[in-house]
């Protein structure tokens, strides 16, 4: 079996395994928050319950003082709280008798509840009614001294069984915390794992994709190095030349292949990776996890690893585009396509960006220039470290067939011994990012483009006072 289809093989497992583990990871999260979503509603039932049978007692001491008061002292301006918790007794027992509806057992106690309330207002009502006084100088009735018994009877009863359902209430409430919290672990767990083992088996599969680049830029050298040392003889130089057109048409033809698999598996697992970067950011808000630093720590462990591998992922897909894309010139505005390439970027507050008024509007390829720009402007936002940041874009027609753009900024500025490897891929500078993540790939990507057009790119910095990037693009 040649080395070409075992290496399809790997990657098409490990693709498929990525997408399953993916999905599997989405799938466990949702059905997870489905279930804390319905523990979340029912803890909100249970404190209204809670607070509405607090509502129920305070309105009734209220009434009851205002009762006492029109006794004492035969005065109605004292029945004002009674009028007033009156009014809203009743909602209040509704809203209680609406969240007990589902619950038969708890609902018996409400209707009880709800009996002794209406006799206690009967009892209040009939003395307002009569409008019976009680003064230190006047004599009671047995009737009245009843009617006071059976008021302290029914407010007695009143308490127990308020008290009885916040037992009840409060006793639910405590058991769904402590399996909300349960849920809440298992989650920042499975996530967590799932996270790991799918990140580490993308960058295993980005890691055997590269290396089989590798091992073919060694074999097309290889190739090369076979035609020189034919090229002597005319008539092996003739069938070499022949074997070798074929072959180089293959392995075009097998790149291209390539370009088009790395491209999709870059596509297909980012997806995925982005619901798995969503689903720790919704985690990484939960009270329970704010509350736990060991569980935060580990959530933000995740949340960054998973970013990373996104910006890695994002610029592989780029780098493919690059070398793939075949694009048609068409009539571009600079300054236009600036400003909205700035939009774009969502640069800071703090960092301010000027456009010249004088960019060119000329025939070019729209998509490439866009992505020179944009990496070279996302690079001086990235590593601007002053309290207002200044970048400067500019254009300087240069005799000839180029213009010369330029992005001038005011950051970190680049060391003199990174001069010659800046533009080197994977290759970063020690600067310190503003940014969450530093690839290397976007100076590589950048100068490839450039010199796809003919042009060159450079920059000139003094470390601490900024740098300015200059490119040439042709007319």
């Amino acid at each position: 079996m040649s080395q070409q289809i075992i290496f399809k093989k790997r990657l098409y497992f490990g693709f498929i395994l990525a997408i399953l583990l993916s999905a599997a990871s989405g799938l466990t999260s949702y059905f997870i928050l489905q279930k804390q979503q319905d523990h979340r509603v029912w803890l909100r039932k249970a404190r209204s319950i809670l607070d509405t049978t607090t509502n129920v007692q305070t309105t009734l001491i209220d009434m009851e003082t205002g009762i006492r008061g029109y006794r004492v002292t035969n005065q109605k301006r004292y029945l004002d709280p009674y009028f007033t918790g009156l009014k809203r007794i009743h909602t209040t027992l509704d809203t209680l008798k609406f969240l007990l509806t589902d619950d038969p057992e708890v609902g018996n106690i409400e209707q009880i509840l709800d009996k002794h309330v209406q006799d206690l207002l009967g009892f209040w009502n009939n003395i307002i009614g009569n409008e019976v006084v009680y003064m230190n100088n006047i004599d009671v009735t047995n009737d009245v001294n009843k009617t006071t018994e059976d008021e302290k009877k029914q407010m007695d009863e009143i308490r127990s069984l308020v008290k009885e359902l916040q037992k009840d209430e409060t006793k639910l409430l405590n058991n769904r915390r402590e399996e909300n919290d349960h849920l809440v672990h298992y989650i920042v767990l499975s996530t967590s794992i799932e996270s790991i083992i799918s990140v580490t088996l993308i960058l295993i599969l980005i890691y055997f994709i590269f290396r089989e680049f590798k091992r073919r830029v060694q074999i097309q050298e290889e190739l090369h190095n076979s035609v020189n040392q034919l090229s002597e003889k005319t008539e092996v130089l003739e069938k070499s030349e022949a074997e070798l057109k074929k072959t180089s048409e293959e392995l075009s033809a097998i790149n291209r292949q390539l370009e088009k698999f790395v491209y999709m598996v870059a596509h297909d697992i980012k997806s995925p990776l982005s619901g798995i970067v969503g689903a720790l950011k919704l985690i990484a808000t939960e009270d329970e996890i704010i509350e736990n630093p060991k569980l935060a720590k580990f959530i933000t462990l995740s949340s960054e690893s998973a970013l990373y591998l996104t910006e890695k992922i994002n610029f592989l897909l780029e780098y493919s585009r690059v070398t793939s894309t075949h694009l048609i010139a068409e009539p571009v505005n600079t300054k236009e396509l600036l400003e909205q390439v700035t939009i774009l970027l969502f640069p800071p507050k703090n960092v301010r960006i000027y456009i010249a008024d004088d960019m060119p509007v000329f025939n070019t390829y729209k998509l490439k220039i866009i992505q020179v720009f944009q990496n070279l402007i996302s690079n001086a936002i990235k590593y601007s470290n002053k309290e207002t940041g200044v970048i400067d874009i500019g254009c300087a027609e240069k005799e000839g067939d180029y213009y010369v753009f330029f992005v001038k900024d005011n950051g970190q500025g680049i060391a003199p011994e990174y001069k010659d490897k800046i533009f080197t891929l994977s290759r970063t500078t020690n600067n310190i990012s503003t940014q969450d993540t530093s690839t290397g790939f976007g100076l590589n990507i950048a100068k490839m483009i450039v010199e796809e057009q003919g042009g060159n790119l450079w920059f000139e910095s003094i470390p601490g006072q900024g740098a300015t990037f200059y490119f040439e693009w042709k007319k």
